[in-house]
């Protein structure tokens, strides 16, 4: 990883595997690499990968480093880490180095390489050399409160991680709480050590050290003082951990919290005080049902969890049911009933939210009465959402079964009951609205998707029929989406990203083209907007395709307040990769009337100014920019007799180098202040008087 180009690497079979992985933030070069197989007496048929060359000099060179001559019985020179010190200048074969950071540095790779024989006539280097890199993770931190994470976070952090950090309440008289929201360290191999007072890893003080993926229970310091050490090891590192911490009065034990699903006697939380716990119907408590403050200010126990049990009555006319422990992994070997019992005039309506166990060998049956006899309405397996069911009784009985291993997440299920001349309970479709509320045999209900939505799935309207024997409705309910692209032509409406109002989806090309009546332009406005920066792009045309001319394109988060066009058309073509979604967007679009006099306000371009607040046929309009920042168009924009502007808003734009002349200025990063792309390489050449620096 890095930047740093790899020694060749040798295999000691007849095949070698690369595994390339990378995250969703950012982006680099990537790598190029080539391999070789050498037969016979050259490499005893070996392989032997090479790193990026142009011509067989180069290929030449690379294998003269790791000793390809006949007899050569010594490794290469494997150099210094900088910053860092190497232990030992043997270099023949079997002869080993070390390796060493200076202070404030921590070592990155092998402590030790060893010069060894991959083949009859190659030696080379048991690992690359290490670097020394900057510790970025030493902090010493303030009250009253703030937030700690991983190295990365949320991206996993890194392997050889050493990192200290040291929080100090601004009140001497107060202690400090640390509760955590993430934690997912390699169990036994990455820690997290917490201690108490401002020595750090004085094992007198340590209260706790933590591994694994269970989220530990907050923890409170006896002094002033917290510290926290966090060391990983070389190999396999996880998403780490975040935790928030603040200064709380001395002689507590901090506020534990609530269990999701439960409910808790007690609200103080001084030494001697204590707590119960209890859950609500259907779930079960695990842990201490009671805990108490001690003199440690650390908590008896930790917060118990409701867990939903696996065999339960319900009598309620609604409520949910869930495999033991969802969201979490449910559990093996499990045999869980549930009994859902109506009052006898009812039928029960069952609506699957959420659905994932291990297919084929974890199922969930549902079945049409109250016995393990009952027929059978669906078993289910897999991750995908089952339709809704509905059962002929008063009572429905629900039984989940798994195996001895692999564990999912499990279900997340609605039920509600309704009486026989009545349909279930439809509900309101996700961004839109429902109209009518009686479910009676004979009674319709209609819906209406929110604007910028379009119906994909479902009726506008639904029906209660009966139909064998049964009363249903005779469609599917309306289902409600934001569409990629589409021929606009309403005088005012919504354009969103697809997804909204969750984030858009990737590998999208989306073109909305929007059409007016002619001799009317159209203004959009940006209500939202923010996308990932460089490769999810909005596109502006000022016409109707996409050989109409460019007003903007526009990413992350700069776009201006809103943009007229010249024509009664406007284009926008929405582009995403195939890696990290973002909000999207959310514009408002509308025709514009023409004045009988003046032209309408053109707008200011984002970092930038306009000069010139008459907009009467003939009038000019010019434009500059912050300091930094770039016109992309220094023409005026002259208000014409048709009553529209001769060209589009102009945009400010920080560029990739440039010739810069005066006294002072700024420069600015291409992109500012969002990121900047990759693969760059910008130069700024400033010059000043003569005589002058």
């Amino acid at each position: 990883t890095g930047m740093n180009l790899p020694a060749p690497v040798i295999s000691s079979k007849n095949w070698l595997r690369l595994h390339f992985t990378s995250d969703g933030n950012h982006r680099q070069k990537g790598f190029s690499a080539q391999y070789q197989v050498k037969k016979q007496m050259e490499l005893k048929s070996r392989g032997v990968k090479l790193m990026p060359s142009k011509d067989n000099n180069q290929k030449t060179s690379v294998l003269t480093q790791v000793g390809v001559s006949q007899g050569h019985n010594m490794c290469p020179d494997p150099g210094i880490p900088e910053r860092g010190k190497r232990i030992g200048n043997d270099f023949r074969l079997g002869s080993s180095i070390q390796f060493t950071c200076n202070e404030g540095y921590d070592l990155q790779g092998s402590k030790s390489i060893t010069c060894k024989r991959v083949s009859d006539i190659i030696v080379a280097w048991s690992d690359h050399r290490p670097v020394c890199r900057a510790r970025m993770c030493d902090m010493y931190l303030r009250g009253p409160s703030g937030v700690i994470t991983s190295p990365n976070y949320p991206v996993q952090y890194d392997n050889n991680a050493y990192c200290v950090w040291v929080i100090t309440a601004l009140n001497p008289a107060k202690v400090i709480k640390l509760t955590f929201e993430e934690f997912e360290l390699e169990r036994g191999y990455d820690t997290l050590t917490v201690g108490d007072g401002g020595q750090v890893g004085d094992q007198k003080t340590v209260l706790y050290v933590l591994t694994g993926t269970t989220v530990p229970d907050l923890i409170v310091s006896t002094h002033h003082q917290m510290w926290l050490l966090f060391q990983t090891d070389s190999v396999s590192n996880l998403l780490g951990f975040k935790a928030t911490y603040e200064e709380i009065d001395q002689g507590s034990c901090g506020d534990p919290g609530i269990p999701a699903y439960g409910r808790r006697e007690g609200s103080t939380f001084r030494h001697g005080d204590s707590l119960k716990f209890e859950c609500q119907p259907a779930f079960e408590l695990k842990g201490q049902k009671t805990i108490t403050c001690q003199k440690s200010s650390q908590w008896s126990a930790q917060k118990p969890v409701c867990v939903f049990s696996c065999f339960f009555n319900f009598t309620t006319p609604s409520g949910i049911v869930l495999s033991p422990n969802y969201p979490e992994e449910y559990g093996s070997s499990l045999h869980c009933v549930w009994l859902i019992i109506a009052k006898p005039e009812s039928r029960i309506h069952l609506a699957f939210n959420d659905f994932d166990v291990e297919p084929q060998f974890d199922f969930l049956a549902v079945k049409d009465g109250g016995t393990a006899e009952s027929p059978v309405l669906g078993t289910f397996s897999g991750n995908q959402i089952p339709s809704s069911l509905t059962s002929s009784g008063h009572v429905a009985r629900l039984e989940f079964q798994t195996d001895h291993s692999m564990e999912k997440r499990g279900f997340n299920i609605t039920f509600t009951t309704f009486r026989h001349n009545e349909c279930p309970d439809p509900g309101v479709p996700v961004n839109g609205k429902r109209f009518g509320d009686s479910l009676q045999l004979g009674s319709s209900v209609s819906f209406l998707c929110d604007e910028g939505f379009i119906r994909t799935h479902g009726s506008e309207t639904i029906t209660c029929i009966l139909k064998e024997g049964n009363v249903v409705w005779n469609n599917a309910v309306l289902r409600c989406e934001a569409p990629c692209g589409g021929h606009l032509t309403s005088p005012s409406g919504t354009i969103l990203s697809p997804g909204w109002p969750g984030f858009y989806k990737d590998s999208l090309s989306c073109a909305w083209v929007i059409e007016a009546q002619p001799g009317y332009p159209i203004k959009i406005t940006f209500d939202r907007f923010k996308t990932e920066v460089n490769y999810d792009t909005l596109e502006v045309r000022d016409g109707r395709s996409y050989s109409s001319p460019l007003i903007g394109v526009y990413d992350g988060t700069q776009v201006p307040q809103f943009l007229i066009s010249t024509s009664n058309y406007l284009y926008l073509l929405f582009t995403t990769d195939k890696s990290h979604s973002d909000i999207g967007f959310q514009i408002r679009y509308e025709t514009v009337k023409l004045q009988s006099d003046h032209c309408l306000d053109p707008g200011i371009p984002v970092n930038g100014q306009r000069h010139g607040n008459d907009f009467y046929v003939g009038a000019l309009v010019t434009f500059s920019c912050d300091s930094g920042y770039t016109l992309s168009d220094s023409e005026a924009l002259e208000c014409e007799p048709n009553f529209q502007w001769s060209r589009p808003l102009p945009s400010c734009e920080a560029l990739c180098g440039g010739y810069i002349r005066g006294s002072s200025g700024t420069i600015l990063s291409p992109g500012f202040p969002d990121f900047y792309p990759n693969n760059l390489n910008c130069t700024w050449t400033i010059e000043t008087s003569h005589g002058k620096g």
